[in-house]
């Protein structure tokens, strides 16, 4: 259940008995000619309001939009928040959830950029050390690449493709590019996006709403395990 269709009551009842809350973190960012700017808040919310069906007193917290960004962070449309921003939106988010007397939270990032991986870890970290609560943390995205294992595919490539012409096929557009990551070596650039000369990486002329469908079922597996066994 979405914590935001909830009356204040509801949610205290659920707490009593014992509610996990799922917080999906996405990101609005550019992912080629052909994926929608939300493309890593979709995902991340799909997957958990999935969860929440499946699996009893699970809820969901509004999903956060916004994100960290480097690579993609010049590129039209890509709106972010800065790494200090970030981490403490997500503490006080945590510390609101834990004074409500959550004590089981899942954090599922739809976005996996390293500092903004980095920013929402600290914030757990402080959170976890301070307080009496259980949090795991991860990207949805690394847990569908463990299950497709494509070669030279990345952000905005076959795996991101398939799974949103499954979750918002009205949002993909015609294009099925191809693109390559440039590497630049150790080189600190000023302007990330020039490792994405096509604004994405990976060959989507392959991609599939069916596809999409197997990755995005693996997804929802995985977190309800997580939960049922990390977190119990």
């Amino acid at each position: 259940m979405r914590i935001d269709e909830m009356t204040s009551e509801d949610f205290r009842e659920a707490v009593i008995k014992g509610a996990t809350v799922i917080l999906p973190l996405g990101a609005t960012e550019a992912h080629g000619p052909h994926l929608p700017l939300g493309t890593d808040t979709f995902q991340p919310e799909y997957v958990a309001e999935r969860v929440a069906e499946m699996n009893d007193n699970v809820l969901v917290a509004p999903v956060m939009p916004y994100g960290q960004h480097s690579s993609m962070r010049n590129v039209a449309g890509t709106i972010g928040i800065s790494f200090d921003t970030l981490r403490a939106f997500v503490t006080d988010v945590l510390n609101y959830l834990i004074a409500d007397g959550i004590r089981r939270i899942v954090i599922i990032s739809g976005h996996a950029g390293t500092s903004h991986m980095c920013a929402i870890t600290e914030a757990c970290r402080a959170v976890v050390g301070r307080r009496d609560v259980r949090i795991a943390f991860f990207s949805d995205y690394d847990i569908a690449s463990e299950m497709t294992n494509v070669e030279n595919d990345g952000h905005g490539g076959l795996v991101e493709t398939s799974r949103i012409l499954d979750i918002r096929p009205d949002l993909v557009r015609g294009a099925r590019p191809v693109g390559t990551y440039k590497s630049h070596g150790h080189l600190v650039l000023r302007d990330g996006s020039v490792c994405f000369p096509e604004g994405m990486a990976g060959d989507t002329r392959d991609s599939t709403p069916e596809f999409g469908k197997e990755i995005n079922d693996y997804v929802v597996r995985a977190v309800s395990e997580i939960i049922r066994e990390d977190l119990s």
